[in-house]
């Protein structure tokens, strides 16, 4: 199982779309992905830092999905040694792109594992919508989501 925050809008989707139009860490504009992460905890972490600072006086409502992944799923995974290469580069943004890009042009794997950048012991999962093994991802539940008051950037 796997979690994603995202807006309601988009909840059941999974098509990347968000992803291709702006792209992200470990894609470049164009190319379509599903952000996740293994807990929902990170997900919130993962979206709260996403949002601009000047937008975090009112937090959005958004939609907690959780996923289903097949357990024989093909995994690229990015490992400890070769994510502290990645973060040595002057600008790893790049560099992670281009290893992300790469997996999505392979078609090999459904899924990119990556150490998250907040916390690195733990995981983000990335799917790859166009992946032949992607209709088998399959959304298990839906909730509202609300940021806890206390993370609202107030004005002083």
């Amino acid at each position: 199982m796997v979690w994603r925050l995202t807006r309601p809008e988009f909840a059941n989707k999974l098509d990347g779309a968000g992803a291709r139009l702006f792209g992200g860490r470990w894609n470049s504009r164009g190319r379509s992905v599903i952000y996740t992460s293994s807990h929902l905890s990170l997900s919130v972490l993962e979206a709260y830092v996403n949002i601009p600072p000047e937008l975090r006086d009112d937090l959005p409502v958004l939609q907690a999905v959780r996923l289903s992944v097949p357990d024989d799923a093909t995994v690229r995974t990015v490992g400890p040694n070769e994510f502290a290469v990645l973060m040595k580069e002057a600008d790893p943004i790049p560099a992670c792109r281009a290893i992300g890009d790469e997996w999505i042009e392979a078609q090999a794997a459904l899924v990119l594992v990556v150490p998250s950048i907040l916390v690195p012991e733990e995981t983000n999962l990335i799917l790859n919508p166009a992946h032949s093994r992607m209709r088998d991802v399959a959304i298990v539940s839906t909730r509202r989501f609300h940021f806890d008051s206390r993370l609202v950037a107030s004005r002083t």
